[in-house]
């Protein structure tokens, strides 16, 4: 009996898993189309060809539409450096490798994904818990990137680690809301003068 009932559930949440992903998707398509501004739920509705009760049942709001989409994207773009800077070989090329990882992944982007973020980051629309979240988690990294420098004595003295992590984050975050405030901004190039400004301020030269 209890294998039948863990049946019932697991095709239950993969129906709802489904369901989530056609509403992401069309969604998505639409806002690439014709602006999240310009798209309404009930437009999101017909494209994903659902009943008007399922969407709610997933999303009670448009809002949480949206943080879904934009807290799945960055928490991707997260996984994809976290795991690849500890290949770098020194401090300030693991800490070039995580701002070009990240400013790369905005360059190539659709436009929509910018309004996304200015509603992520600045409306206050988004979960503040969330976004506490992962900017705990980038700044993980960072301060890794710190304490690593530190071990092999290739941090400057003068400030804490803290600091140097604070500084870090600071700046990186500044230049992502340059980025979707601003239009034809090259995040790129921005971001690479961060990160030289950045290794020659807080890593001591080979």
């Amino acid at each position: 009996m209890a294998e039948a009932d863990n049946k019932q559930v697991n095709r239950i949440e993969r129906r709802k898993l489904e369901f989530r992903d056609k509403i992401t998707r069309a969604a998505i398509k639409l806002f690439e189309k014709q602006g999240i501004s310009e798209t309404s739920v009930a437009s999101i509705i017909k494209e994903a060809d659902i009943a008007h009760k399922t969407f709610f049942n997933h999303f009670p709001t448009k809002d949480h539409l949206l943080l879904h989409i934009t807290s799945t994207f960055s928490g991707n773009a997260y996984d994809t450096f976290r795991a690849d800077f500890k290949k770098q070989s020194d401090p300030s090329k693991r800490l070039n490798y995580c701002l070009m990882s990240v400013a790369k992944a905005l360059h190539d982007v659709s436009p929509h994904y910018k309004e996304l973020l200015n509603f992520y980051l600045i409306s206050g629309a988004g979960s503040t818990a969330l976004q506490q979240e992962q900017k705990m988690q980038f700044t993980a990294v960072m301060a890794e990137i710190m304490r690593d420098a530190e071990k092999d004595n290739q941090l400057k003295p003068g400030c804490s680690i803290e600091t140097y992590t604070e500084m870090t984050v600071g700046i990186c975050v500044a230049t992502l809301l340059d980025w979707s405030l601003q239009e034809n901004y090259d995040i790129v190039r921005k971001m690479q003068h961060a990160s030289h400004f950045l290794s020659s301020s807080l890593f001591i030269s080979e």
